[in-house]
């Protein structure tokens, strides 16, 4: 019987890189960008606009992944992820995504992963030692001729790593015939640097995209400077929000009142985040209003399957072409990728548990910014312009 590998995103570590320190971080950042542009856009269509995600996490899994494929598995999963194919960049990969996970008093990534492994399976020395030198998880064997404690032993092992927030990742009944399961958990939490007034805070309408009320939230307001500007190429206003120690910021896309946020997110494909965040990162910072639901969202992604073989990834879920010869000798594909994510942002912060040059124009910023339609955001590391959470909000709720 062909072996499954069972692949379940939860908010993950990682990331890949190029040679030289600062090609590293563009080849990196370009790679995760374009990736994650292609995914969100995807998700927006899947979801009505209403997700959270980590495609930092989802492009982490798949480029581990591809440290064990071979043949039109690895092309794929090459051209999916604009990956180099050459090995050189691997170790700077894991050397920047340390950095990123490093966690800080003000915010941080806290990531946990592991690789539990069918003891019976043969899993070749070489990547056992790419797993160890990676410093990203640890290779766990089990028996999985004990479903029901091999279920137990994966779930407690993530629940302990996320404090509780994460109590189930896997049911018994997902194990059946797989040979190794894949399993990277993220969570991020961060503190504003300007947190909200809570007396401030007011129960209001939240309006859809034809300006008709569809619900009420509490939106959270705070006058004070921030980086702001109108960016007349993606059709929407950006406010940054930083975290406590600005190596993390809440990056906030509002669309102009003629403007969808699907078409947003599809200009996210050719004016690119990274664009985007270093433009704002040179303008002074100029006092704003800034209005924003206090909101937690959550999102069960199941179909990550489907949406990555849409992008191109087909070898690797089909069993009969599937490659991963570097993992082990055994006939090993795809059989699932998933990702539970979730994001809460309140008055003091936030938690989360998953250059082309283009001539553009500005219009003149208004003094306010009040997020009671539907906004994309991106939680974003600042050195390297990584989005390590993307979502939308559109469907309004007190909270």
């Amino acid at each position: 019987m062909t072996k499954l590998i069972l692949l379940i995103c939860m908010f993950v570590p990682a990331a890949l890189a190029r040679c030289s320190p600062r090609a590293a971080v563009q080849s990196f950042s370009k790679s995760v960008d374009e990736f994650s542009a292609d995914l969100v856009q995807k998700l927006a269509q899947n979801t009505d606009d209403h997700f959270v995600a980590s495609t930092l996490s989802a492009w982490t899994l798949l480029s581990y992944t591809s440290l064990g494929a071979a043949g039109t598995t690895l092309q794929e999963l090459n051209s999916v992820l604009r990956m180099s194919s050459k090995k050189s960049c691997v170790k700077k990969f894991f050397e920047m995504t340390k950095k990123i996970y490093s966690p800080t008093v003000g915010s941080g990534l806290e990531g946990a992963s592991a690789i539990f492994v069918n003891k019976n399976m043969p899993v070749i020395d070489k990547f056992r030692s790419q797993v160890k030198e990676a410093g990203v998880g640890e290779l766990v064997e089990v028996s999985a001729d004990d479903r029901e404690r091999v279920a137990a032993a994966i779930n407690e092992h993530f629940k302990s790593a996320t404090n509780g927030s994460i109590e189930k990742i896997v049911e018994a009944d997902d194990l059946t015939d797989v040979a190794m399961i894949i399993v990277d958990v993220l969570r991020f939490k961060g503190a504003w640097t300007k947190p909200f007034p809570t007396d401030d805070t007011k129960d209001s309408p939240f309006h859809d995209e034809g300006s008709n009320e569809i619900g009420r939230v509490n939106l959270m307001t705070l006058t004070d400077f921030f980086k702001a500007w109108n960016m007349d190429d993606i059709n929407a206003t950006v406010v940054e929000l930083p975290y406590d120690d600005n190596k993390f910021s809440m990056y906030v896309f509002l669309p102009y009142a003629d403007t969808k946020l699907r078409n947003v997110i599809g200009a996210l494909k050719t004016t690119s985040l990274r664009t985007i965040v270093e433009r704002l990162q040179k303008v002074e910072a100029q006092e704003v209003t800034v209005s924003l639901p206090r909101f937690k969202i959550s999102s069960n992604i199941d179909n990550l399957k489907e949406l990555l073989t849409a992008m191109g990834l087909r070898a690797m879920f089909d069993s009969s072409a599937a490659s991963f010869p570097r993992v082990s000798q055994w006939p090993l594909h795809v059989s699932a990728l998933r990702q539970r994510a979730a994001v809460l942002v309140s008055e003091r912060g936030t938690a989360a548990s998953a250059a082309t040059e283009a001539e553009f124009s500005f219009k003149s910023f208004p003094l306010t910014f009040t997020a009671n339609k539907p906004f994309f955001f991106a939680i974003v590391d600042n050195e390297t312009k990584i989005p390590v959470f993307e979502g939308a909000y559109s469907k309004p709720s007190v909270y």
